[in-house]
């Protein structure tokens, strides 16, 4: 019995796992399709409000771009040209 509860311990932390680091390298688009796929099971199990919490987190996300760009505002980027 104590081999069993292991082996389903362990399945579940792997599974956890996967879960989480699929959901880490989605896209925020992506996010918003599984969320939205999941808001009605969600809501019928009760964690409606996390899901709520879960896709305005993800449409700030959305919403703040890719952060590419520099926060630093007053550098200016010159393309091409040299370092003097």
């Amino acid at each position: 019995m104590a081999s069993f509860a292991q082996d389903l311990l362990v399945a579940l932390i792997v599974a956890g796992c996967a879960i989480f680091s699929a959901w880490r390298l989605m896209s925020p688009r992506l996010r918003l399709r599984t969320l939205d796929f999941l808001a009605p099971v969600a809501k019928r199990l009760g964690a409606g409000n996390a899901a709520a919490r879960l896709r305005n987190q993800t449409m700030g996300q959305l919403a703040a771009g890719c952060s590419a760009c520099s926060h630093n505002k007053t550098v200016v980027h010159r393309p091409g040209a040299g370092r003097g």
